[in-house]
């Protein structure tokens, strides 16, 4: 991979946390039990989204122009880029940007689930319109937007879980984490039978096979990090949030839920190189 891929790698996985911050905002006020949603954030995410997104547009261009920093700006070049796949997923990640940012100032409820659909649907659709998912079969594709909920409303509420952590009474914080704990329990099934259909999807196989490719050995490393963030969160459904009866659980449940973090980031980054940088063939 050269320095534009991976510049473009990690803006994609910039992309998809904030995309997965923005799905679980709801989730977590209904969790939590919050009245609102904090506006500022909201408000500040979509604006990151807007920058991250013409940042992209600008490193894949760069990366095509392949002359330096000056192909950035290449209007030749531009023009390509904005007209393809990656111009149309750079465009609805815009409008989801604005989307959201309206969204963090309306205050009726009904007009604000709206708006919350409509950024759902367009975050599905932009990435329907890049990588494997832009031709996969009608039920790869459903394959893929299935994942992508799941992945979203789980990983997009470690952060406001991390902090709920500590900042909450002891017994509510309890109560918030064995709740996401038996959500997620029912939604992992679901992750990981979606991600099995979109493998098949993309590569016409249920299971890898030596010579393993290189999309393959980035998907097995991929699956190492799920596997570990899989165990974190046994640990804290099993042992962490059992035990959440003083401050100093309170702050190992905190630290471990960084960790997943971590772990999360890394899911991302591999995630968004397996979109944009490998091919299933």
């Amino acid at each position: 991979m050269t320095l534009w891929s991976v510049a473009s790698v990690l803006t994609l996985a910039f992309i998809f946390w904030l995309n997965a911050v923005m799905t679980a905002s709801p989730y977590i006020v209904y969790l939590s039990g919050l009245k609102k949603q904090s506006e500022r954030k909201n408000s500040l995410v979509a604006l990151l989204l807007l920058l991250a997104s013409l940042l992209y547009f600008f490193l894949k261009v760069g990366s095509f122009a392949a002359e330096g920093f000056a192909g950035m700006i290449d209007t030749t070049y531009m023009q390509f880029i904005w007209t393809g796949p990656v111009g149309l997923f750079i465009q609805l990640q815009i409008a989801v940007a604005i989307a959201w940012i309206v969204y963090s100032v309306v205050k009726l409820k009904r007009i604000k689930w709206v708006l919350y659909v409509v950024a759902i649907g367009l975050m599905g659709w932009s990435f329907l319109s890049i990588g494997h998912g832009s031709d996969a079969v009608w039920w790869g594709k459903l394959a893929l937007l299935t994942h992508l909920l799941v992945a979203w409303v789980w990983f997009g509420s470690l952060n406001s879980l991390r902090k709920l952590a500590t900042s909450v009474p002891l017994a509510k914080a309890k109560a918030i984490m064995e709740r996401f704990g038996v959500h997620m329990s029912a939604a992992v099934p679901i992750l990981l039978i979606a991600g099995l259909v979109m493998y098949r999807s993309a590569t016409g196989r249920w299971m890898p096979e030596l010579p393993l490719t290189s999309y393959d050995t980035v998907l097995l490393a991929k699956l190492v990090f799920v596997a570990l963030i899989l165990l974190v969160a046994a640990l804290h459904k099993l042992k962490f949030v059992p035990q959440l009866n003083d401050n100093a659980a309170a702050k190992r449940l905190k630290n471990s839920i960084t960790a997943e973090m971590v772990l999360t980031v890394t899911i991302f980054i591999l995630a968004s190189a397996l979109s944009s940088a490998f091919s299933p063939g």
